[in-house]
């Protein structure tokens, strides 16, 4: 299929109500620890290097609620949605101008796929020869044919026969154009991308996918979301002759600098070893070791970084509880702009970053004023 340097569009549709979610509130926007679920969504797509951009067809509610100032909004394109699944998405292919782009489907309501599965669809296509591509699942429990309005079971089926098809479907947009044409126009609604290409006479095949990969149909759905990491941090630095102390992002001034083979920011460095401890991903020493490479590098830009092997894994900071010990200077005067600096790189609201301030009580080379410490526990959730 040659998929590498063809253009990569991923069409979210959120145009909605999810009538079996009884509530007058669509779906996409309930919150998932504090996240609305189209957020966490999107993000997923953002941060997949190989997308080059995110077509989402939505309704008016969905598209007051997304805030395209937290994401990459050149690469986001909001646009009115349809009256169904099929007719937001075929509006959302019109908007592509490439016909050999690829085209990688997802339902809205599907948060947790990772960046790392998306990476992974793309480069399955690359690798076969199938007209579309479908994550799915085996089934697992005993399956029954049953009458649609009594109940009543009609017969046992093999499942081994059958896999419950997910998102993200990926094919091309050429394909997908014509065979959403093509069962639009006879008035008939697929209730998936593989639905409408397999009518088309396109051929299929799928991917194997995770459980993980729930699609938010009904309120009881929402209690999986309860996968959550804590993970710890220590950093700690000495000083040397200089102008100030970087803590979180923000420069306290002082008249020592912390002596370093980056910037020295002990609270972003903890930070940092805090979160890819908690998903066994190393330190920050072995992903930015002392090399000439990370000469100087500034703290948020690690961060960063870091942040990003994080949510490739399927997982967001949620929050972050630091404590600094230092004898000098007093911490607790800069405490509002510290925490201002840190909601500003990590994205984390301030009533959910804690910032204490200790001293070592006039012990050890912190207690002599040689240096400083910082501690940082931190919350991830998928």
């Amino acid at each position: 299929m040659m998929s590498q340097n063809k253009y990569k569009v991923a069409i979210i549709p959120a145009a909605g109500f999810g009538t079996r979610f009884s509530s007058d509130t669509p779906k996409q926007l309930f919150k998932l620890n504090d996240v609305l679920i189209i957020e966490k969504t999107i993000s997923a797509f953002e941060l997949c290097d190989q997308i080059d951009e995110i077509i989402i067809p939505a309704n008016e509610a969905v598209r007051e609620q997304v805030n395209l100032s937290e994401h990459n909004s050149k690469k986001i394109k909001l646009i009115p949605g349809g009256d169904t699944r099929a007719e937001s998405v075929y509006q959302a292919l019109k908007e592509v101008a490439d016909e050999e782009a690829l085209v990688i489907v997802h339902d809205a309501v599907r948060p947790f796929i990772s960046t790392a599965e998306i990476a992974k669809l793309i480069d399955e296509y690359e690798k076969r020869n199938a007209d579309i591509l479908v994550y799915g699942i085996p089934v697992y429990e005993s399956l029954k044919l049953i009458d649609s309005e009594t109940l009543e079971i009609k017969k046992s089926v093999d499942r081994n026969e059958y896999y419950l098809a997910q998102t993200p479907q990926i094919t091309s947009a050429k394909i997908l154009s014509e065979a959403y044409e093509q069962s639009l126009s006879d008035n008939f609604f697929p209730s998936d991308e593989c639905e409408a290409v397999e009518r088309y006479g396109g051929r299929g095949e799928f991917v194997p996918g995770s459980r993980k990969n729930v699609k938010i149909t009904v309120p009881e759905d929402l209690a999986v979301e309860k996968e959550e990491l804590i993970g710890n941090g220590f950093d700690s630095h000495r000083f040397c002759e200089g102008d100030g102390l970087l803590i979180g992002g923000f420069k306290v001034p002082y008249k020592f600098s912390f002596e370093a083979h980056s910037d020295g920011d002990i609270v972003l460095h903890a930070l940092i070893d805090s979160m890819l401890g908690a998903l066994n991903l190393g330190d920050i020493g072995t992903n930015f070791p002392s090399t000439k490479e990370w000469r100087d590098a500034p703290g948020r830009k690690l961060f960063s970084l870091a942040y990003e092997k994080v949510r490739n894994e399927g997982y967001k900071l949620l929050q972050f509880d630091v404590i600094v010990i230092a004898e000098q200077p007093k911490m607790s005067r800069y405490r509002e702009e510290i925490l201002r600096s840190l909601s500003e790189i990590t994205s984390v609201s301030e009533k959910n970053i804690g910032f204490k301030a200790k001293t070592a009580e006039n012990m050890g080379f912190i207690g002599n004023n040689e240096g400083a410490a910082a501690m940082v526990i931190s919350r991830l959730s998928r």
